[in-house]
């Protein structure tokens, strides 16, 4: 069922809960806070791509796969109920047409962060005894291509060098529960023409060798896009190496290069 354009359709009705939900738990919409009261389903459940295969003449197994997590499907539970058939109806449509978009931040309660909705996947509906075409207990799954929840706003580190360094010492937290993906900012005293980075803990690093960047322009490497940007101009040639991530917990980085600033920005993700 992907599809669909982006709408917001606020109700303000009261749709009963199967499962009481505190105050600090709304539901949230691409910022826009929600009256529905829910459950919640399938938030941590997961699936690594790994497979298990006999090995030959010897006991044990073989693993195969990337072992990378799949998307997967969350699925939120209301209570729909009118006085009518056609009350029912309208608070039904209302809420799936809000459900059905595409691309949408989803918190379920919003200290806990947001997970990237990609869209609605199936709804059902199962009639309560007693109350056929006028109360109903309804199921919206969505669809998560990106598996994560994030954290509300991206950390930042700042690292000045008043003169050439060689590995010096960078070090960043990260509180979320997998890897993540940085960006990495170079702002240059003079010219930044030769720079390496390396990750202690993955043992990983990249290099960029770019004559331009020379102040007042900047470099930018998306590594989660894959992307190495000096102001609007692409500059990936001048990158080699690995785009480098930061792993739960504490992470080092040596530096090696001109005198600058470098900023690295990253967003908490977590498994659950």
């Amino acid at each position: 069922m992907c599809g669909g354009d982006k709408v917001t359709i606020i109700r303000r009705e009261y749709f009963p809960v199967r499962k009481q939900v505190k105050p600090t738990e709304q539901l949230i919409i691409n910022g826009t806070a929600l009256p529905y009261a829910y459950s919640f389903d399938g938030a941590a459940d997961i699936t690594v791509r790994a497979k298990s295969e006999k090995r030959g003449y010897s006991h044990g197994s073989t693993i195969s796969g990337d072992g990378f997590i799949d998307g997967k499907k969350i699925t939120l539970g209301f209570v729909i109920e009118g006085s009518t058939p056609a009350e029912h109806d309208t608070k039904l449509n209302d809420l799936y047409q809000l459900m059905y978009q595409r691309d949408y931040q989803l918190h379920a309660g919003y200290d806990r962060g947001y997970y990237n909705i990609a869209c609605m996947y199936s709804t059902k509906e199962k009639w309560i005894k007693g109350f056929k075409g006028r109360k109903g207990e309804v199921d919206i799954t969505l669809l998560l291509a990106d598996p994560f929840r994030y954290a509300n706003s991206e950390a930042e580190a700042e690292f000045n060098y008043a003169d050439s360094v060689k590995e010096a010492e960078m070090f960043i937290y990260s509180s979320g529960s997998i890897e993540t993906p940085l960006e990495i900012e170079l702002i240059p005293k003079n010219t930044m023409n030769d720079i390496t980075i390396t990750h202690i803990e993955s043992g990983y690093s990249m290099r960029i060798t770019d004559t331009l960047l020379t102040k007042p322009a900047t470099l930018i490497v998306d590594t989660k896009a894959g992307t190495v940007r000096r102001g609007a101009y692409n500059a990936i040639n001048t990158f080699s190496g690995q785009f480098l991530t930061a792993q739960p917990g504490e992470n080092t980085y040596k530096f090696t290069g001109a005198a600058g600033t470098i900023k690295i920005r990253w967003r908490d993700r977590w498994l659950a």
